[in-house]
Formats: C-alpha cells, structure tokens, sequence
C-alpha cells in the first residue's frame, strides 16, 4: 500500500505503534509540536499518486480505522506540516 514514506516539517516523534491498515506493521507516529497528544499519525505516504496518513486516538486507544486521510496529489519536494488542509 506504501509507495514512498515522506516526514512531517513540523512533526515530533510520538513512539511506534502497530497499524492494522498498514499489515499490522509498527510504524513511527507524530503529533504537532506545541500542542498536547491527544493524537499522533502516521508519516504521510504515497500511494497511487496522493499522500495520506492513519491517525491513532490515544484517548479511545485506538485507531481510527475507517479514515483514511488524503492531503491531494503528490508532488517531488513538497513539504508537508501539521495543520495543512487534508482533503
């Protein structure tokens, strides 16, 4: 499903967790800098062309396995931050 990882500019390293919509596969998540956790994600991905990432809810515990976020089409060299519009 991963073509091709990318980071986050403005990411800070939560700890890895295990991601059933990535095969069960411990992958590092992030959350904003300067704000609480009370989420962290994914390093946003490529795949078939657009970038996305899962997000994990720590107060349920869980994550949110019907969402799969889309930030638009990938392109070589963009940077991608928190609080960019996911579409």
């Amino acid at each position: 499903m991963v073509d091709k990882w990318l980071n986050w500019e403005n990411g800070k390293e939560w700890g890895e967790i295990q991601c059933p919509m990535l095969d069960d596969e411990y992958v590092m998540t992030y959350y904003p800098e300067g704000v609480p956790c009370y989420y962290s994600y994914t390093a946003p991905f490529v795949h078939d062309g657009d970038v996305y990432y899962y997000r994990y809810d720590h107060d349920e515990g869980c994550w949110d396995t019907d969402t799969l976020f889309c930030m638009g089409e990938y392109i070589e060299g963009m940077i991608l931050k928190f609080g960019q519009r996911a579409y």
